[in-house]
């Protein structure tokens, strides 16, 4: 099989799942707006950060293991790759456990917090009390998914994101609009989804020729330790969303009350979906690059690099493309008020061009974990969250009011793409240092 080939079949079905992903959290929003309205929605993205806290975690330790598994695979260290993949599953159990007692005991205070009051203060908790009482779930069907690209299974986990999208459709479908619960039947469908696809997951996944010894699943310090060390830059990539949102959130509610969170509650759902598609990009090119990678076949890195990137902008152009040319249709599927709708008419277009912008940065930051570089990734994931995000969302509306709400999220990843090529063109300067140390003599 040629690079070209091996690199589609890995980015493809990867996707294709992560495009599943975000469509179907936009279905809940969607059928929520529809049955309980305005405030249905805004609970929603009130309540997101913390949901997305558990899915970040589960996918940051699931791609760490994959990552170091991949790599001992190059290098033919099986032994250390069953190591990996024990104790990245010990890892999801011990962290799902965590969150459940957090969230139980933590969620309300958070959710007022983070602005929620009255009657969203009240779906929101709701929302975020069942998707804490299943997080075992939620962590361990973010976590599977990375684990079983990376032997080789990518399209069996497309077909399983498949059959959790099917399925919570269906039941949000049914919960929500038919049964009338509200946004507590759209988590209660989300758990009954993950949990129908997460049992094919393990099955494959530990089958009888793929099974560990016991000891594999005692945590070794080590192990740990390269798990995390990889897993900080995915669990960042997975959780920023849900940060921007918090933030964004604050802001709009000081500069548009209500009707401005909802509209940028209608306007999450439609980045996240072309978002979470980019990342699918980098997450299907992340095997392949920590293989070769671990078998110093530097040609091919370059070639899948190159492709990652081609991929990934390519897609983000697209999608900004169909999100303007959608912007007076996209409020009509939600249900909201006029006056949501006209916020919506300026907020699409000013959200949607960070998107080509997103994928060059999360390109670049997937390229480092991958070849283990994990260190600047994490410089840049969490710069973002805690320096240029903080700054641009507090000053821009200063000047630009509301719109400066919206116009915040594209120059973030503006000038995330300058540091990204800046950390890139310092990669490429050392790694030739290193290579001929003799013509800098």
């Amino acid at each position: 099989m040629s690079m070209k080939k091996n690199f589609l079949k890995y980015v493809i079905p990867s996707m294709i799942a992560s495009l599943v992903t975000g469509i179907y959290t936009s279905i809940d929003g969607l059928f929520v707006g529809r049955s309980v309205g305005d405030a249905g929605i805004a609970s929603i993205s009130i309540a997101w950060p913390l949901a997305a806290i558990i899915l970040a975690i589960g996918t940051g330790i699931g791609m760490g293991g994959a990552v170091n598994m991949s790599n001992h695979m190059g290098a033919e260290e099986k032994r250390e790759a069953g190591k990996a993949l024990g104790n990245t599953f010990t890892l999801m159990l011990i962290a799902s456990a965590v969150l459940t007692v957090f969230i139980l005991i933590c969620a309300k205070p958070i959710l007022r917090f983070l602005g929620a009051e009255g009657q969203v203060l009240e779906f929101a908790y709701g929302y975020v009390r069942v998707l804490g009482m299943g997080s075992v779930l939620q962590v361990l069907g973010a976590g599977v998914t990375p684990l079983l690209r990376n032997q080789n299974k990518a399209w069996i986990a497309m077909v399983l994101m498949m059959t959790n999208f099917v399925m919570d459709t269906v039941l949000s479908g049914v919960f929500v609009l038919v049964l009338g619960y509200g946004v507590t039947g759209a988590a209660l469908a989300t758990l009954i989804g993950q949990f129908i696809a997460l049992v094919p997951s393990l099955f494959i996944l530990f089958k009888k020729e793929n099974r560990v010894p016991i000891s594999n699943y005692y945590l070794k310090r080590k192990t740990v330790q390269n798990i995390l060390k990889i897993a900080a830059s995915p669990f960042a990539l997975s959780l920023l969303p849900a940060l921007t949102i918090a933030m964004i959130n604050w802001r709009a509610l000081a500069y548009g009350g209500t009707v401005a969170l909802a509209a940028y509650a209608v306007v999450s759902y439609m980045l996240s979906v072309g978002q979470l598609l980019l990342q699918g990009v980098c997450d299907g090119s992340q095997p392949l690059i920590s293989f070769y990678h671990g078998a110093n076949n530097a040609h091919s890195v370059k070639q899948l690099k190159r492709w990652t990137y081609y991929t990934s902008i390519t897609t983000g152009i697209v999608i900004t493309i169909g999100i303007i040319a959608l912007r007076n249709v996209i409020p009509t599927w939600f249900n909201v008020s006029a006056e949501t709708a006209g916020v919506l008419l300026f907020a699409f277009p000013l959200c949607a061009l960070s998107l080509p912008f997103y994928a060059f940065s999360r390109s670049t930051s997937a390229y480092f974990y991958a070849i283990k570089k994990a260190r600047r990734a994490s410089i840049m994931v969490y710069c973002e969250a805690l320096i240029v995000l903080p700054i641009c969302i507090f000053i821009l509306p200063m000047f630009l009011k509301l719109n400066g709400v919206w116009t915040a999220l594209t120059v973030v990843q503006v000038i995330l793409s300058l540091g990204a090529i800046v950390f890139l063109k310092w990669h490429k300067s050392w790694t030739h240092f290193l290579s001929h140390p003799t013509e800098n003599v």
